[in-house]
């Protein structure tokens, strides 16, 4: 559910709590944005017979409800009411008239209690509408008689422009469409609803409408495609013994558990319990609601925190005998691999990770599911077929025997120059599609260097192919080339002009998953692309899918892009491909990006070095290798220290920051290392998130406080960076440009550097800047325009 005001304010600092306030202040007057699951056993009652009865009527009709209608006289009913009492869709009754207000709080009591289950009252005869006249409309006394009454029996109410005698209000809603062929039905399971808490219903369905025209076309049938990803899993983890959330298959204990409304009353009747329903009451048992919208959002932690990698070698060894003398075409596992090695004696061994528990594989698939919602493309999601969803669910348990087979068909590919074997071009797209050779017939396009052509029936990019595999390679014509493109931080306006050229010219294009959707559009719908299968644990094996992908399409004569987020060179693994290519003989091209490790920073207007403040920066990144602990430099007070791809790990970082210099460190690979001095827990630190997108975000605070500041402010936006050190707060405000004029341990430095963050917080916890601001949006439009 979506509250007005609905804009994000523009690089503008929000009013938060003072700072001795651990947690944010309630100020009130919010609804409270609940969904509601009737059943045909909980009733609703609506009272009145005009159009607006018969929409609130229809509004319960679309949400399972039993529904009750409640008049003076059927024949005064409108048209709607009067054909769905006719054709039994509802239930009429003749309401109770009462003499005096007393009377009437007591007939609706007993008609409200004699309606077995009642779970809502909604009274619509109260606002004058084309189809009632001034001597239909009920006073304020006879609808303050039915809240009483309501309230006696706790019934929830709504009664129509009377605000003050609502326990619950309707949103403005829009309901998506979704994929009938599949389904059988026209709507999917998304909905949005707007609320203005009574102040502007009108501007509310304006918002709504605006809301719904610019979300992307198919977002209903995504949503769906994705809770049948999750019904899969939840029923592969039954199916294994894991038990997925609570018992939802058995209510009897809820059942058990009925009350009557009246106060000190004995039940005399069933009454209604939350969630209770025969048959389609268990359909939480059967997925239909597994879980809250917002349940992943904080149990399941950040989407990319620390997982056990899979077994992967690395194909970016091999040039370095990594598989020297090994017969790879008779190695079929992950562990063989590493047994030949070991074997071999070669100096670095491959350790081979424990078995993984039901649970464990279990929880890597719903957040290989998380990853899925989060990064691919809305289009793509609601084009998904049943077939790409069982491969996207066993996906990452294929990985290992993976890359094996990948190193294998490539090298035989790279033996015979570009001529396969008969059996070379099957392994590779045997172990890119799952087990099976890809059949596929696709579309015919008009790609004018002989590629492989886009995956049939999708439309322009940006598009997913899940592990489909590459059709049959044609007659090789020319050797191709490869490019290692940086796409920038993320905006397509930050793109340099050899980038988006060679995204122009390109016949595959291999991209990171963190590329945004918005850079992918700008590729042709001819160009075939292929997004990473990088989730927690896989780095390795998508890494090994990719440059095996390149290296196939550059035999073909393909000109191959490999895209990649920022700058290929900083953390993107650029040199690793460098030379597995150049070991099978090409030369890449590298096309630089604006790296986010500067531009992320500048977009938040914090400068990385700043005469006066930053007279150097360090960059780093908070993932260890293979699951170890980060190790970082030391404090110094005139350095910028840059840590990207941490945030999900803040926690371990601000350990190894904050570590007073006298404590030991007993394991620095599970405990983290710093080198250096410890870093002052009042240090202004930020977090960027999706720099340069739209919705672009910043949380700045202090080392101490910068845990409880994400927290307070929701929802993490993966990617993210940290930016620490007293350039955070020089730019704010007035500028504070003089921290380097003192030297540092000076007398009094202490308290003059806690004043600069007080006059820079003020009586905040921490400073919020959500969205781009006017000017930057003016430099960078969208793609429409």
């Amino acid at each position: 559910m979506v509250s007005s005001p609905l804009a994000l304010p523009e690089q503008t600092v929000h009013p938060r709590p003072e700072m001795n306030h651990r947690y944010p202040q309630p100020q009130g007057g919010a609804a409270l944005p609940l969904t509601f699951h009737p059943s045909t056993t909980t009733p609703v009652l609506v009272i009145g017979h005009g159009k607006l009865a018969a929409s609130r009527a229809f509004t319960f009709l679309d949400s399972s409800a039993h529904v009750v209608v409640c008049s003076d006289n059927l024949s005064l009913a409108c048209g709607e009411v009067q054909f769905r009492v006719k054709n039994e869709q509802v239930e009429w009754k003749k309401s109770p008239v009462g003499v005096s207000e007393e009377d009437q709080v007591v007939e609706w009591t007993e008609f409200l209690d004699a309606i077995e289950g009642l779970s809502l009252v909604s009274v619509t005869d109260t606002v004058l509408t084309t189809s009632t006249t001034l001597g239909d409309v009920r006073s304020f006394a006879s609808a303050k008689a039915i809240y009483q009454a309501c309230r006696r029996l706790h019934i929830p109410i709504n009664v129509s422009d009377c605000p003050s005698l609502c326990t619950y209000t309707f949103p403005a809603v829009h309901r998506f469409p979704g994929n009938p062929e599949r389904t059988g039905k026209y709507y999917s399971n998304l909905q949005v609803a707007v609320s203005t808490n009574g102040r502007g219903c009108r501007l509310a369905g304006r918002i709504k409408r605006d809301i719904a025209s610019r979300l992307p076309k198919g977002i209903g049938a995504a949503v769906d495609n994705v809770g049948t990803l999750r019904d899969r899993i939840h029923e592969e983890g039954r199916a294994r013994g894991v038990q997925v959330g609570a018992d939802r298959s058995s209510t009897s204990s809820v059942k058990s558990r009925s009350c009557s409304r009246r106060r000190g009353g004995e039940p005399s009747r069933k009454r209604f319990v939350l969630g209770e329903g025969e048959g389609e009451g268990d359909r939480a048992a059967q997925g239909g609601a597994v879980d809250d919208d917002d349940v992943m959002l904080y149990t399941a932690g950040p989407l990319n925190s620390p997982q056990i990698q899979l077994a992967s070698p690395a194909l970016s060894r091999a040039n370095s005998g990594f598989f020297a003398n090994k017969s790879l075409p008779s190695i079929s596992s992950v562990e063989s691999v590493a047994s030949s090695i070991s074997a071999a004696r070669h100096e670095e061994a491959i350790t081979i990770p424990t078995v993984l528990t039901p649970e464990e594989e279990q929880l890597r698939r719903m957040r290989w599911v998380s990853q899925i919602s989060e990064y691919w493309s809305i289009e793509y999601l609601s084009r998904m077929s049943m077939e790409e969803m069982d491969k996207a669910t066993t996906m990452w348990t294929n990985e290992r025997d993976d890359a094996v087979s990948l190193i294998t068909a490539a090298q035989g590919v790279a033996k015979h120059g570009g001529e396969t074997e008969p059996d070379a071009n099957g392994a590779l797209g045997s172990a890119l599609s799952g087990g099976a050779k890809d059949t596929t017939p696709h579309a015919s396009g008009n790609n004018p260097h002989g590629g492989s052509e886009p995956t049939p029936y999708l439309p322009t990019t940006p598009r997913h192919e899940i592990a489909l595999g590459v059709p049959p390679a044609p007659p090789v014509v020319r050797k191709g080339r490869i490019l290692l493109l940086g796409s920038g931080p993320g905006h397509p306006s930050l793109l340099t002009v050899a980038a988006h050229r060679a995204l122009m010219t390109s016949t595959l294009i291999l991209s990171d998953k963190l590329v945004p959707s918005e850079i992918l559009a700008l590729i042709p719908s001819t160009t075939t692309l292929h997004i990473a299968k990088k989730f927690p644990g896989n780095a390795e094996g998508a890494q090994n899918e990719m440059m095996a992908l390149a290296l196939e399409g550059a035999l073909r004569g393909e000109i191959v892009v490999r895209l990649k987020q920022g700058d290929p060179f900083v953390y993107g693994r650029g040199g690793e491909e460098i030379l597995f290519f150049r070991e099978h003989g090409f030369e890449p091209v590298v096309v630089p990006g604006v790296s986010s490790a500067l531009a992320g920073p500048l977009m938040m207007n914090i400068p990385v070095t700043q005469r006066g403040v930053a007279e150097s920066m360090v960059l780093c990144t908070g993932v260890g290798r293979k699951g170890k602990a980060v190790q970082l430099p030391g404090y110094v007070r005139s350095r910028t220290l840059v840590v990207l791809m941490g945030v999900a790990r803040i926690k371990q970082v601000l350990q190894v920051l904050l570590r007073p210099a006298d404590q030991p460190v007993d394991d620095p690979e599970t405990q983290g290392w710093r080198d250096g001095a410890a870093f002052p827990p009042y240090l202004p630190i930020a977090i960027i998130e999706r720099a340069s997108s739209h919705d672009q975000r910043m949380v700045a605070s202090t080392l101490d406080g910068i845990e409880q500041a994400l927290e307070d402010c929701g929802e993490q936006r993966p990617p993210g960076m940290m930016i620490i050190g007293w350039s955070v707060l020089c730019l704010e405000g007035q500028g504070e440009v003089t921290v380097l004029d003192e030297e540092e341990g000076s007398e009094g430095t202490e308290d003059r550097d806690r004043n600069r963050v007080l006059k820079w917080l003020g009586n905040q916890s921490h400073v919020l800047k959500d969205g781009l601001s006017e000017e930057w949006e003016r430099l960078l439009p969208s793609n429409s325009e």
